[in-house]
């Protein structure tokens, strides 16, 4: 069984912001949009790290991807060695889910310090399923362009 330790990111890490929007399916039926309130994208010697939460921290849905640094722009599915973290956090009084599959389309683009692409989470939890797809378009800095 999945713990309860959400993903937690140092602002001081953070290298953008920018979108993160969807939707989730629980058995194939429609349960609710996916619009970020805090989106990040991390890109440091440890992992890449693309993450957004939605609402407030105790009523927040969290979906994140990480990958290995050096990951270059691809299409990468659960269970890939570049894939090191795929995880769907409901609010904190719901049950945890946990990741049966799904994956990530991404797209690097180092002259403008951007990455966009699609991100999906396969989820289960007792007798349900949880698919969550997600589109994503970040924008940040370099350290030397701040």
């Amino acid at each position: 069984m999945p713990s309860d330790a959400r993903t937690k990111i140092n602002l001081g890490d953070v290298k953008s912001t920018g979108t993160m929007v969807g939707e989730v399916f629980i058995d194939n039926v429609y349960n609710h949009a996916f619009k970020a309130d805090l989106v990040n994208y991390v890109n440091n010697k440890v992992v890449i790290q693309i993450h957004g939460s939605q609402g407030d921290a105790q009523q927040s849905t969290t979906i994140t991807v990480g990958l290995k640094p050096g990951t270059p722009s691809g299409s990468y599915e659960f269970g890939d060695p570049q894939i090191t973290d795929l995880t769907y956090f409901p609010p904190r009084e719901e049950a945890l889910w946990k990741v049966t599959g799904g994956g990530v389309n991404v797209t690097f683009n180092e002259a403008e310090y951007s990455v966009r692409g699609t991100l999906q989470v396969l989820a289960t939890r007792a007798n349900q399923t949880l698919e969550a797809n997600v589109g994503f378009h970040m924008r940040g800095c370099d350290a030397d362009r701040g």
